[in-house]
């Protein structure tokens, strides 16, 4: 059994991050590892090889270091919140948004419009499903699964270039089989 040490206490207060998202799965396979992590709901661990950049052992759940890349931290707390995904389309261009939102995202559609997210302001949000849990991982996997239509569109606002890397063109009864399938699963 590992203890976090000082400098881990400091990490994860410096990080917002409550220790009780965080568990001692070092010395567990990782199935084992994955398995308690999914039961018991923590984002973290603790406790196993150290990294070899710095020799941290504060791990996400996918295993990276989160003290060399804090991206990580926040991708696994969006990855497993609860919230909105939503499926927008564009009647003008044919593309399909697939997003995450923690608001309702029928207020959203009125940002992405206004915004002209991705160089489109017809936006219209066809579907939209409250998940309780890993609504980010929901979001991701009918990512991938729509992943040969994706159109990486970027786009100029207030002066710098925005990448758009959830835009789709695909019909939108395609786009809606894939939100429908995977949605189910949540």
């Amino acid at each position: 059994m590992s203890k976090l040490t000082s400098e881990q206490l400091v990490f994860l207060k410096s990080q917002s991050i409550s220790l009780s998202l965080a568990v001692d799965a070092g010395h567990l396979s990782k199935a084992a590892r994955e398995a308690l992590m999914k039961e018991s709901g923590h984002k973290f661990y603790y406790g196993g090889a150290p990294c070899k950049a710095a020799g941290h052992t504060l791990r996400s759940k996918a295993g990276h270091c989160i003290q060399c890349d804090t991206s990580k931290i926040a991708y696994q707390l969006r990855s497993s919140a609860a919230g909105y995904v939503y499926l927008a389309h564009s009647e003008r261009n044919g593309f399909i948004k697939i997003g995450f939102s923690e608001v309702e995202p029928y207020n959203r559609v009125t940002w992405l419009q206004t915004s002209a997210y991705g160089d489109v302001n017809d936006w219209e949000i066809k579907r939209s499903i409250r998940i309780q849990k890993d609504a980010g991982k929901c979001e991701f996997e009918i990512h991938s699964a729509l992943e040969k239509w994706r159109r990486p569109i970027v786009y100029q606002k207030n002066g710098q270039a925005i990448e758009c890397r959830e835009i789709f063109a695909c019909s939108l009864a395609e786009a809606e089989k894939h939100f429908l399938a995977i949605t189910r699963a949540y």
